[in-house]
């Protein structure tokens, strides 16, 4: 008898177990293999894309030398870099109107023609160009996958599918730089771009056939009853829907800002003279960066019908919370990325790769930690005190950089940097658990929208981190160094010093030891700003509301039943 049971009952513990993975890990009811693919194609793009980025700054001497171009070397990095943050927070909206595949698919388009352009660029013109094509559609790439996975995951394990793409977009930057060189190396620096075209194009293909026009689920299906943003209306009406002065007024702002800091920091006058913050192009851009945000925020408020970034959405306590400790955090952890290396090779008098070595730990801890942080939250369902705890990392982190100086002993100098790739790893996990479930108890089908917001906030964060902290540097060793370095030749000296940390290796000792103490003084300023925007980040995440998320596909207004009659998850 109990037999009989037992063999009746195991098909149906079977299938309940199945329902119940189906429910939390593939929302939009594809198949198993339907599913993998989709995830697999969404992290190859972003491996690419990731790829494609560090193979750019990999080989920028090299092509530029091929091209007898050096002194416009640094514009494929900022053009790209221009791109992507200019473009990456329309696609959220373009999710919206045109639906996730399409999206996608012309975030690829882009990218994949930016990336053959480059393999067959006549000139170095023309590879800027296409470096702007392509950032059109790599930051795309990146924000299309979070979107996409945020319809197809439920939010309990949503946090460890963001680890698994943390590590796939972490492996490919890893590996961009010595497969890419080792390809240019050869068989010359175009394949290196060559051979992404199929790869992507391969990715595009899954993509058309495994994604559905209408991935979105509820919120889909809401937004078409109300006759917002239907995946059934005609194209000419999905593209009037389109918030083109938004874009265009975005586009503006983040041009400008991202033009004037490039020209101050790393820019040169015809005179082969540098930039200052008063110089008539840097002060314009920064002023019209300034008018084109008020004019964004204007359009924004008055007249969009589906605005790219809706005012509503930051007027609330935790989106608003993430979207600032994300700018912060952001603008830390990019200035490490960037100062660190810088450190090594000014104070301590490192070469080049055993300086980038001292990221190595930091890269790996990036996969640890968001692995770890997504595994926490699938078994807690909480994420607010992740969240925090993962900040502090940061902060401590932070702290232990501005102990290093030309005496720190190599334990120190290996570990100090290691805590922020756990800290930010898990911050960026956490905030986007804590946004997603924010939004889809809200009700309003904000998913996309709120991505793209996330990823304005970072890459504004990351580029400021650079230029700020590249900013603070030069002022420091501008001010000091006359007062070290004197003689009838100082001023030459001053400037090799200044834009290369090669030539302090070649001075007599005296001059190098000064030269390496102020480079020491300046990162120590820089490692204590560092501290007080972690701080500043741990603070916005300690804003960030915890709430109950929503089981399986359940998604509502608060309080409300969604049109399915599911009831909304209230707050704690």
């Amino acid at each position: 008898m109990s037999s009989i049971s037992r063999t009746e009952r195991d098909p149906l513990l079977a299938r309940a177990s199945e329902e119940l993975e189906t429910q939390h890990h593939n929302l939009a009811g594809y198949t198993p293999l339907r599913f993998r693919l989709t995830c697999a194609s969404i992290w190859a793009c972003t491996f690419l894309a990731s790829f494609d980025s560090t193979v750019l700054a990999t080989l920028t001497s090299t092509i530029s030398s091929h091209f007898g171009a050096a002194d416009r070397g640094s514009w494929l990095g900022t053009a790209y870099l221009l791109s992507i943050c200019c473009f990456t927070p329309i696609y959220g909206r373009l999710a919206d109107i045109l639906g996730r595949r399409a999206a996608h698919l012309i975030a690829l388009t882009f990218f994949t023609l930016g990336t053959a352009l480059c393999a067959f660029a006549p000139s170095m013109n023309t590879l800027i160009a296409a470096q702007l094509i392509a950032g059109v559609g790599g930051g795309g790439v990146q924000s299309m996958a979070v979107i996409v996975l945020t319809d197809l995951v439920d939010l309990r394990h949503r946090g460890l599918f963001q680890g698994y793409g943390n590590i796939v977009f972490g492996l490919g930057g890893a590996l961009g730089g010595p497969v890419g060189g080792w390809i240019a190396d050869t068989f010359g620096w175009r394949v290196a771009f060559m051979i992404q075209v199929p790869m992507l194009m391969a990715g595009a293909a899954v993509a058309w056939v495994c994604l559905r026009g209408d991935l979105g689920g509820v919120e889909a299906r809401r937004k078409a009853s109300e006759g917002g943003t239907a995946t059934g209306q005609s194209l000419g009406k999905k593209l009037r829907q389109i918030d083109y002065l938004g874009s265009l007024t975005l586009v503006g702002a983040v041009a400008s800002l991202i033009l004037g800091l490039s020209l101050k920091t790393s820019g040169h006058t015809p005179s082969n003279g540098e930039y200052a913050w008063t110089h008539p192009y840097v002060l314009t851009l920064l002023i019209s960066s300034l008018v084109f945000t008020f004019l964004f925020i204007f359009v924004e408020a008055r007249f969009a019908a589906f605005p790219l970034l809706p005012l509503s959405l930051l007027s609330r306590r935790t989106p608003a919370a993430v979207a600032f400790s994300l700018f912060v955090l952001s603008t830390n952890q990019f200035s490490l990325l960037y100062n660190v290396p810088l450190f090594f090779t000014a104070v301590r008098g490192t070469s080049a790769s055993v300086a980038g070595a001292h990221l190595l730990p930091y890269s790996a801890m990036i996969g640890i930690g968001s692995l770890a942080v997504g595994y926490l939250i699938r078994q807690t369902g909480k994420y607010w005190t992740l969240d925090v705890g993962s900040g502090v990392i940061v902060l401590v982190s932070a702290l232990a950089l501005t102990f290093w100086n030309q005496q720190s002993p190599g334990w120190l100098l290996w570990t100090a940097q290691v805590p922020a790739g756990f800290g930010y790893a898990g911050v960026l996990t956490g905030t986007l658990v804590a946004l997603m479930t924010d939004v889809q108890l809200e009700g309003k089908g904000e998913v996309a929208v709120a991505t793209s917001m996330s990823y304005l906030f970072r890459s504004t964060g990351q580029v400021l981190g650079v230029s700020l902290s590249s900013a603070l540097i030069q002022s420091i060793l501008t001010h000091d160094l006359p007062l070290h370095i004197t003689g009838p030749a100082s001023a030459e000296i001053i400037a090799k010093i200044r834009r290369d940390t090669e030539s302090i290796r070649y001075l007599p000792p005296a001059e190098q030891g000064a030269a390496r103490d102020v480079y020491a003084k300046a990162l120590r300023w820089v490692f204590v700003v560092n501290v007080v925007l972690a701080a500043v980040g741990v603070l916005g995440l300690w804003a960030v509301k915890e709430e109950v998320m929503p089981e399986g596909n359940k998604k509502g207004r608060r309080g409300e039943g969604d049109e399915e009659g599911q009831e909304g998850v209230a707050r704690e």
